[in-house]
């Protein structure tokens, strides 16, 4: 079992009110990393979500990589270099 799967295993077992102080907990360590300045946008997009929403977001994840519905980081990177000219 890879990281990540044991990490989403624990996660499922967890109330709602568990998620979102981890979820809060994970801001705080970004905001300590010096990710502030990317984490702000995105906490006014991201709101802390539902055990069940997170739930149904990694079925969904799951399943499309499953399909192949995905491309390698390497492959992303490559196109955002392309396109904003790095």
């Amino acid at each position: 079992m890879s990281t990540l799967e044991k990490t989403i295993s624990m996660l499922e077992t967890l109330p709602d009110a568990d998620l979102i102080k981890i979820q809060d907990l994970i801001q705080k360590l970004f905001q300590q990393r010096g990710a502030e300045s990317t984490d702000e946008p995105v906490g006014r997009v991201l709101k802390p979500m539902l055990k069940k929403d997170f739930l149904h977001d990694v079925k969904t994840a799951e399943t499309e990589i499953a399909n192949g519905m995905y491309r390698k980081a390497e492959e992303v990177f490559d196109g955002l270099e392309q396109r904003y000219d790095f």
